[in-house]
């Protein structure tokens, strides 16, 4: 295989960007993958890098990985766990997130893909924030749940975007709809299969994934799964990030007491594939688009989308009290998700240049801002709580 100048300028900074940027990263106080992100739009900007087949492939493989990886932190295990009433006001909180989201792009007169950006949820970054206390606060582990809950809402939401814009009539649009419901119903059945083939034969758990195994049978294993879920993914033509989504969380079910095996999976992704995909989103970005009035639409971005959640927090007040605005601030993180949906409305065509790069500045400004204001809330509610006593 012979690499074209482009090719080999692209390998030779993806590796620069891997080694430099956790040391960037500590230095600057951002997140990993906003520095990624940046130096990706700098080197696109200076014209070291450009866009290249082999790096479109490679930047999709990232961001499939990505979404395996995101699976992993899910467990269907955690939703069956929770009560009646719990899943009322879950269902309460959702419903009216996206009434007003929907309100929001009707009366702006924008796309009904804001619709789904708005209310968009990822459990990224939510648990770093576990490192800021020595007991983890109620509302934080609600927070990771209703995030998780909400990461799987968006990720299907996604798939049926990808799906309404291939389909040219009615009939295509309900086929496409069905299909997904269907594919679905079928994830779930063959999950209580496996929980009941499990717990009949709780030593087969074992045999496909040992606790000391040379061969690395467990990361095979999981491997598989991602390449075969992607697969059925491009068979039916649905969009891949649900497939790999969907691997991720089979596993997290059934096999996430093997925390070495998340480790393991993660260093594969972080430090390597992952990277690539970021990097990637940074050339996109078009700075020359970026003026006073692009910046305060990200801002905007993340004010409504706070508010919507704050609003929509409320009906929890009576499990948290004033602490429900932290379960808002926290699920409205929405990192990598945001990048991604964003990715997939500008290859659409649904959103244009000018709102992709507001909605990337925007996840940045929110992974930045919220993770600093989230601990210092936190304290000053606690603070008054312990007065008050």
């Amino acid at each position: 295989m012979q690499l074209s100048s482009s090719d080999l300028n692209i390998l030779l900074f993806i590796s620069f960007v891997v080694f430099s940027s956790p040391y960037i990263a500590k230095i600057t106080s951002l997140p990993i993958l906003a520095v990624e992100i940046i130096l990706g739009s700098i080197a696109g900007a200076l014209g070291i890098i450009t866009k290249t087949p082999a790096f479109s492939l490679a930047s999709s493989i990232g961001f499939c990985y990505l979404m395996f990886i995101a699976g992993l932190e899910v467990s269907l295990k955690e939703f069956i766990k929770l009560k009646a009433d719990e899943l009322k006001k879950i269902f309460l909180f959702y419903f009216i997130l996206y009434s007003l989201a929907i309100s929001v792009a009707l009366v702006l007169k924008l796309s009904l893909v804001v619709a789904i950006i708005i209310p968009v949820m990822s459990i990224g970054l939510i648990s770093i924030l576990y490192k800021d206390y020595e007991v983890t606060p109620k509302w934080l582990s609600f927070a990771m749940v209703l995030a998780a809950l909400g990461e799987v809402i968006s990720i299907i939401l996604i798939t049926l975007l990808n799906s309404f814009s291939h389909s040219s009539d009615l009939i295509s649009v309900i086929t496409s709809v069905l299909s997904i419901v269907f594919f679905l119903g079928i994830f779930v059945v063959i999950y209580y299969i496996f929980n009941a083939i499990f717990w009949w034969l709780p030593w087969l758990k074992e045999i496909l994934m040992p606790d000391y195994d040379k061969a690395e049978r467990n990361v095979r294993l999981s491997l598989a799964l991602w390449m075969l879920a992607v697969a059925l993914m491009l068979y039916f033509d649905f969009e891949i990030a649900l497939g790999a989504f969907l691997a991720g969380m089979f596993i997290s079910s059934f096999f996430g007491h093997k925390k070495d095996l998340e480790h393991k999976l993660s260093s594969l992704g972080h430090p390597f594939l992952i990277p690539i995909f970021f990097v990637y989103v940074g050339l996109s970005l078009d700075f020359s688009l970026v003026n006073y009035e692009l910046i305060f639409m990200a801002f905007a971005i993340c004010f409504t989308m706070l508010v919507c959640r704050l609003i929509s927090s409320f009906v929890f007040y009576k499990d948290f009290k004033i602490s429900c605005i932290l379960v808002a601030f926290t699920t409205c993180m929405p990192l990598t998700l945001l990048i991604a949906i964003a990715t997939l409305g500008k290859k659409l065509n649904l959103i244009d240049d000018s709102f992709y790069l507001a909605l990337v500045l925007s996840s940045l400004i929110e992974a930045v801002l919220f993770m600093w204001v989230i601990p210092k809330i936190s304290l000053l509610i606690e603070t008054r709580k312990q007065k008050s006593r």
